[in-house]
């Protein structure tokens, strides 16, 4: 009788193992399927970027997200987001929404961070990175706003901004920034500036299509800028600033400045640089 029974759940249990393993089956084999299908579309992609010099598509979202009503009318206020169309305006909303999801505001020295300059700041993020389809910065979740200057432990320096990867934190003057925001500092932006530190890093750090994107063109551009002739016109026209020539990555920082705030001056000068800083952040909405 024992023996009978053993047998009974021996059937019983054998399809319930047999399916068992046939869903374990299918679930690897989809999962190596859909690792290797993502391995091919990349390589593929990164030999499209190759020549078309930028990636197969910038904007896909599940779901568009607004902005809350009360943040609504900062956006109507700038002036680059209402050069954008109809479908373009809805992308812009959704990554400021996104943004600021994503992203703790703190405020320092009896600074009040309100409505206003989270939006300032998050409005000049997305317009930096609006080209790339990696928007959201792995290196940057913290924004710090000081009235004024302030005094960095990590440098030991007085300083106006501060990027860190190590914290993953932006740290600026507010004073200076809406100085630079309002195009009153001679063509300077501070906010500009630190951002374009925080993408640079990112892009060091991340290996996704826009980070891809930006480091090559970035090393590209090195090797343009290699020419001494290039250099010294550069420096003879004083189109960048002193503080330009520190090291190559203020180098960029100060060159997206200029690309931001003078694209025209730029462009006329040095098309061939401007041609790179607009394949770095995969930007064409001047030209448009």
């Amino acid at each position: 009788m024992n023996i009978y029974i053993s047998f009974l759940q021996s059937i019983e249990e054998e399809p319930s193992n047999s399916i068992l393993q046939n869903i374990l089956g299918v679930v690897v084999t989809a999962g190596i399927v859909s690792i290797c299908v993502y391995y091919v579309l990349r390589y593929l992609e990164s030999v499209y970027v190759q020549r078309y010099k930028k990636p197969y598509f910038i904007h896909f979202y599940p779901t568009i997200k607004k902005l809350p009503s009360y943040l609504k009318p900062f956006l109507d206020e700038n002036d680059f987001y209402n050069t954008l169309d109809k479908k373009q305006k809805k992308y812009f909303e959704h990554r400021t929404t996104r943004f600021l999801e994503e992203t703790n505001f703190v405020g320092r020295d009896g600074i009040v961070v309100d409505g206003f300059m989270r939006m300032q700041i998050t409005i000049m993020v997305t317009q930096l990175t609006f080209g790339m389809r990696h928007y959201l910065l792995e290196y940057l979740n913290t924004i710090i706003l000081y009235p004024s200057s302030f005094y960095s432990i990590l440098n030991q320096t007085e300083n106006i901004g501060e990027f860190s990867p190590r914290s993953k934190s932006l740290a600026l003057s507010w004073k200076h920034f809406q100085k630079g925001n309002l195009h009153q500092d001679k063509g300077k932006s501070l906010g500009i500036h630190e951002i374009t530190h925080a993408i640079h890093h990112n892009s060091i750090r991340n290996n996704n299509i826009s980070c891809e994107i930006f480091y090559d063109t970035f090393l590209l551009l090195e090797k343009y800028l290699g020419s001494e002739e290039i250099r010294k016109k550069i420096v003879d026209t004083k189109i960048l600033r002193d503080y330009a020539y520190t090291d190559k990555f203020e180098f960029i920082a100060v060159l997206v400045e200029v690309f931001m705030e003078s694209p025209k001056e730029l462009k006329s000068k040095f098309p061939e640089i401007y041609e790179y800083v607009g394949q770095m952040l995969n930007f064409r909405y001047f030209e448009d």
